[in-house]
């Protein structure tokens, strides 16, 4: 039980590519899961709902509905009730806005005997303003209060991925990895780590392994972004266009656009880095791209002319 919680607990906070019809169901997600580490599920179902009114068609929602339903149908009891009433009020004041208060409570809580979660919601508080040197202190705190508490570990890891940390946040992954050695979520997380220090390799196989355990889009897009590292554009384009129906995301745009212009595919190129643009507000990266194949183009289209004319 505590592996799907945990599993259902990541997906809504660290791990989905962002597909979202507004900020509040990003909002909605974010204090469910909250509620789910706490474990007050009936709560987190009412934001979930919240989610669904919004967006009948959100899978995430749905999906984690379902799963948190087969959770509360086997364990009615509320985790946070036996181990800090004090966090547990420190969430409804997250719930309400209220950060002030939802900081003093959590410091608060620090001087229970069972410190180790006000440490990791700390921990949660500080990365969500970005003040990640109190983040990595909190989360440490955490883990030193009960050394077998593995989320400390995974906040301590996304601290330092989010920072550009990399080399360093592999030996929190692992740490983690070796509480929950069938979460696939962690092995996503430590293929995105390997990835951006440029170990393929190693990328590919842990990204196997997420898959091999659950195969959804989020995984898959990890998968054709490694083939389009590694040279293989026409693998790589094939995939990204089967997530289409999954993801609506400028990204996947720019990487069809990317694999196109390295098979010299240019028509398709100008396509696909045009929709980039139409789904992002601003980026000069996309519109040097854009204009630098629309360069070709029109040369190719004038030597095309030129030997047509010639005697």
């Amino acid at each position: 039980m505590k592996k799907i919680l945990l599993s259902l607990i990541l997906a809504i906070s660290f791990c989905y590519i962002p597909v979202f019809a507004n900020e509040i169901e990003d909002d909605y997600f974010d204090i469910a899961a909250n509620y789910c580490v706490v474990g007050d599920y009936n709560s987190a179902l009412v934001y979930l709902d919240k989610i669904l009114t919004i967006n009948p068609s959100n899978k995430h929602a749905l999906d984690l509905k379902n799963g948190l339903n087969h959770v509360i149908s086997k364990d009615n009891k509320s985790f946070i009730d036996n181990v800090s009433p004090l966090v547990r009020q420190a969430m409804e004041y997250k719930r309400i806005g209220d950060e002030t208060s939802e900081w003093n409570t959590l410091v608060k809580a620090t001087e229970d005997s069972n410190a180790y979660i006000a440490y990791y919601y700390l921990g949660n508080f500080y990365r969500s303003k970005k003040e990640y040197k109190n983040a990595l202190n909190a989360y440490s705190a955490s883990s030193s209060a009960r050394t077998d508490f593995a989320p400390a570990y995974l906040g301590t890891a996304i601290v330092l991925f989010e920072t550009g940390q990399y080399n360093s946040a592999i030996n929190p992954l692992d740490k983690y990895l070796s509480f929950n050695p069938e979460d696939d979520l962690a092995y996503a997380m430590k293929s995105r780590t390997e990835f951006e220090l440029g170990m393929l390799t190693q990328a590919k196989e842990d990204n196997d392994t997420a898959i091999g355990i659950n195969d959804c889009p989020e995984y898959r897009f990890d998968r054709a972004k490694i083939l389009y590292r590694q040279g293989q554009y026409k693998q790589s384009k094939e995939l990204f266009k089967s997530l289409l129906n999954d993801i609506q995301t400028s990204k996947i745009y720019e990487y069809m656009g990317l694999c196109d212009l390295a098979l010299k595919d240019y028509t398709s190129a100008l396509t696909n880095f045009d929709r980039a643009i139409l789904l992002t507000n601003d980026d000069e990266y996309l519109e040097m791209k854009y204009n630098e194949v629309k360069q070709i183009l029109e040369s190719k289209n004038n030597d095309s002319s030129q030997e047509t004319t010639s005697p």
